[in-house]
């Protein structure tokens, strides 16, 4: 949960006592291998999910097998608020890489945000993020070209981490491989690629087994038009 509280301190002013009683609740510790389903699509959500560790997706599958990657949820994301109104998931949640979670009841996570307002306070304020997050990417797929979809998405990625660990750096842990990349910016693996390697030329990236150097920020910025307010980072030590 330590990761859950470094993302919600960036809303509200709260303490660990108060993050103590969600750790308290009633709860289920469960694993998932990279490609399982961890919300299935119909299916009736009633319960809370943290990610604790590792990376899941967000995605809708067409009927010829196309899938359309939404969002990257990292540690600290929870999911699915939509519990809260017994919806029917309409979309598929999956582990991107192993993924080490933390299934807390919906009724129990509501009685004890229900009495905590600055709890209540701090996941209306993730709520708000993650919607944040899907608009922008409408706007990545829809309107901006191939180079300036990976180098938005890295931005995001980047900042995204930085909110965990509280402070920013040059590189990004990239534990997924450019196939899930592909379909959450609605290209093909090769153009991907080839998409790395003209910011490698370019001398705005460098990439490792491990992930990805941002070399030039500011150019990443320029020609992708990144801008972080949908974020809100504000709280977080560094230029938006």
């Amino acid at each position: 949960m330590k990761t859950l509280m470094a993302r919600v301190s960036h809303y509200v002013d709260i303490n660990a006592t108060e993050f103590e009683r969600l750790e308290e609740l009633p709860h289920r510790v469960e694993t998932r291998k990279p490609g399982e389903d961890i919300v299935s699509i119909g299916e009736t959500i009633d319960y809370i999910f943290v990610i604790e560790s590792g990376w899941a997706l967000r995605s809708r599958i067409l009927d010829d097998g196309r899938r359309q990657i939404l969002n990257f949820m990292l540690p600290g994301d929870c999911f699915d608020l939509m519990s809260l109104v017994s919806a029917k998931a309409d979309h598929t949640v999956s582990a991107a890489t192993e993924v080490k979670l933390r299934r807390i009841g919906t009724r129990d996570f509501f009685k004890e945000i229900y009495k905590n307002q600055q709890l209540a306070t701090a996941f209306w304020w993730v709520a708000v993020q993650e919607e944040a997050i899907l608009r922008e990417q409408i706007i990545r797929v829809g309107r901006r070209s191939a180079v300036e979809r990976v180098a938005h998405m890295l931005l995001e990625l980047n900042r995204r981490l930085a909110m965990i660990e509280g402070k920013e750096k040059d590189f990004i842990d990239l534990p997924v491989p450019q196939s899930l990349l592909a379909d959450a910016l609605g290209l093909s693996v090769v153009h991907v690629s080839r998409t790395f390697t003209k910011l490698k030329r370019e001398g705005m990236i460098a990439t490792t087994p491990q992930g990805i150097e941002i070399l030039e920020r500011q150019k990443l910025k320029d020609i992708s038009d990144f801008e972080s307010a949908y974020l809100h980072l504000e709280r977080l030590k560094f230029e938006l």
